[in-house]
């Protein structure tokens, strides 16, 4: 059996947690797009979707901190550049991010 073939998840996630992957993924391919449309000179589109608020309040992260919002933007922002097409790479840094902002989240409770 090739677990590259494979149509259907080897494990099934919370449905919280497919949201948030779900989110992320729409957010990586957006940025992505929109990038690419301000290095050709078409900027400040107002059509640019900003699910920003809604990942972090779905891993937790202060949506409020600048902070959290920065490491948060500047995560985003490295990953979407990374993805090419296709559902398995933006799958990928979806999930790089999710785990990233997951771990982030908690060494920022363990400082409190």
């Amino acid at each position: 059996m090739n677990i590259e073939t494979l149509t259907y998840p080897l494990v099934k996630l919370p449905r919280k947690v497919e949201l948030t992957l779900f989110l992320i993924r729409e957010e990586l391919k957006s940025r992505k797009f929109f990038n690419s449309l301000q290095r050709a000179g078409i900027d400040d589109c107002y059509y640019q979707t900003h699910l920003d608020e809604l990942i972090l309040k779905h891993v937790g992260l202060n949506q409020n901190s600048d902070a959290d919002f920065a490491f948060y933007s500047r995560l985003m922002e490295k990953n979407s550049t990374k993805i090419e097409a296709g559902e398995k790479s933006i799958m990928k840094r979806a999930v790089k991010v999710y785990v990233e902002l997951m771990i982030e989240k908690k060494r920022r409770e363990f400082q409190l």
